[in-house]
């Protein structure tokens, strides 16, 4: 199952990430924070142990009846004593271990070098030697893990059996003429097609990560918390919010990571400073937590304008805008709808401090969060008849924003004039996920919990024009559609990720498909021309804009071939590139 996916736009990963080495700090940490998880766990069981005398009072008569059955058991083999099987199973302590001695490599230093221990076979004393890896080995093991500055990556929570992870796409456009056009001295800007070769298309899992929880939304970060608070601040990073109250951020340029890097809604358990700390006092029921959310984390929203700042909203109905410098929140809101979960979350492009939130109580609010008084900071907008809850919102044009509601409508209202434009109804089913290309003026991308369609939309792009039409649905085998995302670069405009209930992720050139295209009209050759002046202005070709020349529709799962050593040159063949016939609805 794929329940939420995103991109990471180009430029922004290393080219060459790193492999995460543990070192002394970062594990005497970890330690700590178990030690701590342990100790509340084991005050909770005291507490509750106390609290329910009955249960206490079955326990000790099994412990009695079990030490009397060990003790009238006097017929144990006396070859077994001397193995102590009866504590077979039990944890070694460190104080244990000390004692035993301590399990530790001949040498340490080389741990993390790649060498490798081997026994001598053929020799009948049994010696053993140690290699290294060659310059080539380690060549190889780096280009592996490379990323072309024309690669795209992309975000994708998965969940099988029980077992969730955000999975980290790379999508390589490919490099050299598209089918049916020419090469451009532009082109060997990319050291391949310098080279004499040329690079299909190709997506692949460049790495994942194991989540403690269901995965609900992710949202990538241009912002490294605890880093510089200025334009020389630029990283890679991931925030993920999941059924548990906490946030985890990751670095995506660290490969094989088993802790995040920061935890939001935990701060004093997970600071050092903060682990001989414990905070006692116990929240009361149904009173407003400002410190951290304490339900599943419905929506993240990072700020483009202002990076150091990200918005989560929450099933605990409140709004919460963290600082990730010092990885705490700074503000709390929960009347912005009215006691009821807040589901979706986007700040506005243009004006960074003005947050749009869609809510379970059928309104969608714009929140300046410049204003301390939370009375006067909101402006709220009753969405249909204000029965429906709001599942996602989004920023249309020219002051209007898209929601899309539980009965399957979606609604575009004018913010300034405060009226609702026209009305939807896309699906039979709640509003999934609802997006908008950044390119194309009114594409339009829905999909409900209970359609396995994705459908594309042709609206209006102005408050006094029009109403929309349909361009085309399509089943993409994934299931039920449950989240979508347009690519946020120009020379990827039309592509768009679709995750559902089963199957894996897919990525769709929605512009590689006819009907698309003819409704498009000129819109099409006015942005394959911006792509072209723009990939001029840096000595490079573009090539959406030689694109399309053909009828070759392109739909792209991830490669499913074994781990080898081949170059990514070879890889290629491996995409699943299908021909679909148009479909119209």
């Amino acid at each position: 199952m794929i329940s939420s996916t995103t991109w990471a736009p180009r430029g922004f990963p290393s080219e060459f990430p790193e492999k995460y080495e543990m070192n002394d700090v970062e594990m005497e940490r970890i330690e700590a924070m178990a030690n701590l998880k342990l100790k509340d766990a084991q005050d909770e069981l005291a507490e509750t142990q106390k609290d329910d005398s009955d249960i206490s009072e079955m326990k000790a008569n099994i412990n009695k009846s079990i030490a009397s059955k060990l003790q009238s058991q006097d017929d144990i083999d006396d070859d077994l004593k001397e193995y102590d099987l009866e504590h077979y199973d039990d944890d070694e302590t460190y104080e244990d271990s000390v004692a035993n001695g301590l399990k530790v490599s001949m040498l340490p230093g080389l741990s993390s070098t790649g060498a490798r221990y081997h026994e001598d076979e053929n020799n009948a004393d049994g010696d053993a030697y140690i290699t290294l890896p060659t310059e080539r080995e380690l060549l190889e093991e780096k280009q592996e893990l490379q990323v072309y500055p024309t690669d795209n990556m992309i975000l994708s929570t998965r969940t099988e059996d029980d077992i969730s992870f955000l999975d980290v796409y790379v999508y390589d456009d490919g490099a050299g003429a598209p089918d049916g056009a020419e090469e451009e001295d532009g082109d060997k800007f990319d050291p391949d097609v310098a080279r004499g070769m040329t690079r299909d298309p190709s997506l692949y899992v460049h790495h994942d990560i194991m989540l403690p929880s269901f995965p609900l939304c992710v949202e990538w970060l241009s912002y490294k918390p605890f880093g510089p608070n200025d334009n020389s601040n630029v990283a890679n990073f991931a925030a993920v919010g999941t059924l548990d109250p906490q946030i985890e951020i990751w670095n995506l340029d660290c490969v094989d990571k088993a802790f995040p890097d920061v935890i939001l809604g935990e701060p004093e358990e997970n600071s050092v400073a903060g682990l001989t700390k414990k905070e006692t006092k116990k929240n009361k029921k149904g009173s407003h937590v400002t410190t951290h959310h304490t339900d599943a984390v419905l929506s993240l929203s990072h700020n483009r304008s202002f990076r150091s700042v990200l918005a989560s909203c929450s099933a605990d109905c409140t709004v919460k805008l963290w600082d990730l410098n010092q990885a705490q929140c700074v503000r709390s809101m929960n009347k912005i709808h009215q006691g009821k979960q807040i589901s979706s979350s986007q700040w506005s492009e243009e004006n960074g401090s003005i947050l749009l939130t869609g809510g379970y109580d059928g309104y969608v609010s714009l929140t300046d969060v410049r204003i301390t008084e939370e009375k006067s900071m909101t402006k709220r907008f009753v969405v249909g008849s204000g029965n429906e809850e709001v599942e996602t919102a989004c920023w249309g044009p020219e002051n209007t924003v898209y929601a899309g509601t539980d009965q399957g409508n979606i609604y575009c209202l004018d913010i300034r004039a405060q009226k609702s434009l026209w009305t939807l109804h896309a699906h039979d089913s709640g509003i999934s996920t609802l997006d908008r290309n950044r390119f194309v003026d009114g594409l339009l991308a829905t999909g409900a919990m209970g359609d396995k369609n994705l459908k594309l939309w042709n609206v209006p792009t102005s408050t006094n024009s029009g109403n929309p039409s349909m361009i085309l649905s399509r089943d993409f085998g994934v299931g039920n559609v449950l989240a979508s995302s347009f690519a946020p670069d120009v020379e990827v405009a039309g592509f768009i990720t679709i995750g559902g209930a089963s199957g894996s992720l897919q990525i769709w050139d929605s512009l590689s498909n006819r009907t698309v295209r003819k409704s498009l009209g000129g819109q099409l050759k006015s942005l394959q021309d911006q792509a072209r002046e723009r990939a001029k202005e840096l000595g490079r070709s573009s090539r959406i804009s030689r694109k399309y020349r053909t009828e070759h529709e392109q739909i792209m799962v991830p490669d499913a071939g074994e781990d080898d050593d081949d170059e990514r040159l070879e890889a290629a063949p491996e995409t699943e590139q299908v021909e679909v016939d148009d479909e119209f609805v």
